[in-house]
């Protein structure tokens, strides 16, 4: 882990995706970081990334039979109405 002292408003940058840290402000225990990064890259809190992480591990260990059998039908699956005359 590499540990740095940053300002509000300096930056860090990693890797060579050009994703740029920015310290935006510093307020008691609490520290507000911009993140810069190209569109294709994701960026998550570390808690939302954990609880998805165990969502899909979840899902992947489902039984095949506690699933429906067909997917629910939505609004644009229903067939059409005939028009009124």
């Amino acid at each position: 882990m590499l540990i740095l002292t940053r300002r509000p408003g300096e930056r860090v940058v990693i890797g060579d995706e050009e994703i740029l840290v920015t310290v935006m402000g510093v307020s008691g225990h609490t520290v507000r970081l911009g993140i810069e990064a190209p569109q294709g890259v994701s960026i998550y809190r570390e808690e939302i990334w954990l609880a998805v992480k165990e969502e899909n591990r979840a899902a992947a260990a489902a039984e095949a039979d506690a699933l429906p059998a067909t997917p629910p039908q939505t609004a644009s699956d229903a067939p059409a109405e005939p028009p009124e005359s």
